[in-house]
């Protein structure tokens, strides 16, 4: 059996083993200006202004942000990236990462690409699982509308069935070739009709097994019982589920929404009281068997979890951590024989800049994390450096 006693989280020749001294050099430059937050606010504002005004930014966002937490622009280039993470043990999660866009012809388009990737998965041995995002396929003012309960127009509903004939046909997909397809969570004031939407096609696509796996957000002060709640309905109506399990990407957004509207925020008010319930729900999703995707970058988490873990554990569930990011964690947790993948987004430049523009203002949030990543990163550089002048 596996154990914790596998595992050195401080190796970083393992972590950064597939990094040449340039490239980490590179990443020290960007993590200490993600790690200063008054230079992370200056940098995004600019960017987005420069994007707004057309100014001919692509090659700096390129060779920043983008060559950094993305594979690629389409699938195909996240081939090398793909290769590269499975030569090491570490599975992938592509991830078409297109957002914001409010049209049928766009939400078609994404579809067709969420297909392609779903078929290119099934004959890609390096790949965990395809995921999309339901705002990606449908209009954030028909889920607010669903959610509120209102009543839809006849044109809206015409609409919500397309919504419903796309997501058919991904889990059709998925179903067919055997792949898993995990959808993202997204902000509370859609959350509920999303589950809701997810919950029917569950019951109809994960009959024998789970295709279709939900995304939890631990840092909801309801996030637990929300998960403890869908797996009492799967018992009782029949139907398998997995899970996805993370702390939460729209921390800052969703106070400040909660502050303007006046009403109690849904996020927990302390660091501590997210930790807790995360690991609350590693601990039940492990005790229960339930497939799950444990997506985090806090290492005690991943102790707590690795501790626990059987090798029925370690069959069904595994770790996740994000592209660029968290290379201490996911190189030697497959180093040590668990089973890891990265998310990778991929899409065209253009449209991946929310993206990225989240991830930048994310880990100023999280600078313990990032000191912490950005300290492995000086620590190999020295210990190469070292290695070649010794004394």
């Amino acid at each position: 059996m596996k154990t914790l006693h596998s595992i050195n989280f401080s190796d970083t020749a393992t972590a950064f083993a597939s990094k040449s001294t340039k490239e980490l050099k590179h990443m020290r430059f960007l993590f200490r200006t993600m790690a200063w937050s008054k230079m992370t606010n200056i940098s995004v504002s600019f960017l987005k202004f420069a994007l707004k005004y057309h100014f001919p930014i692509k090659n700096i966002v390129r060779k920043t942000l983008f060559n950094q937490f993305c594979g690629g622009e389409t699938y195909w280039e996240c081939g090398t990236t793909m290769d590269k993470l499975y030569a090491s043990g570490i599975f992938s999660i592509p991830d078409y990462c297109v957002e914001g866009k409010e049209d049928e012809a766009s939400f078609d388009q994404t579809v067709k690409e969420l297909v392609k990737g779903i078929g290119l998965a099934a004959g890609l041995p390096m790949v965990s699982f395809s995921v999309f995002k339901i705002t990606g396929i449908e209009r954030i003012a028909l889920l607010e509308k669903i959610q509120r309960g209102e009543e839809l127009s006849p044109a809206e509903i015409k609409e919500f069935e397309r919504v419903k004939e796309r997501v058919t046909r991904l889990c059709f997909e998925a179903e067919s070739h055997h792949v898993r397809l995990m959808v993202d969570a997204e902000e509370t004031w859609i959350q509920t009709a999303i589950d809701s939407i997810c919950t029917g096609f569950m019951k109809r696509f994960n009959t024998k097994t789970p295709v279709l796996f939900l995304t939890i957000q631990l840092y909801r002060k309801d996030g637990f019982e929300r998960l403890k709640a869908m797996y009492a309905d799967a018992q009782r109506d029949g139907y398998k589920i997995g899970f996805k399990l993370v702390r939460g990407a729209y921390m800052e957004k969703e106070r400040a929404r909660a502050s303007s509207l006046h009403y109690p925020s849904p996020i927990n008010d302390s660091k501590e009281q997210t930790d807790a319930l995360y690991n609350e729900a590693v601990s039940f999703c492990l005790h229960e068997d339930i497939p799950t995707c444990i997506a985090t970058h806090n290492q005690l988490s991943i102790e707590k979890a690795v501790r626990e873990m059987d090798p029925k554990d370690q069959q069904i569930s595994g770790f996740a951590q994000l592209y660029g990011m968290g290379d201490f964690l996911s190189y030697n947790l497959a180093h040590g024989g668990f089973k890891v993948s990265k998310y990778l987004p991929y899409g065209p430049l253009n449209e991946v800049m929310p993206y990225l523009f989240r991830r930048a203002e994310e880990n100023k949030s999280i600078t313990g994390e990032t000191t912490r990543e950005l300290s492995f990163i000086e620590k190999e550089l020295e210990r190469r450096k070292a290695s070649q002048n010794p004394k």
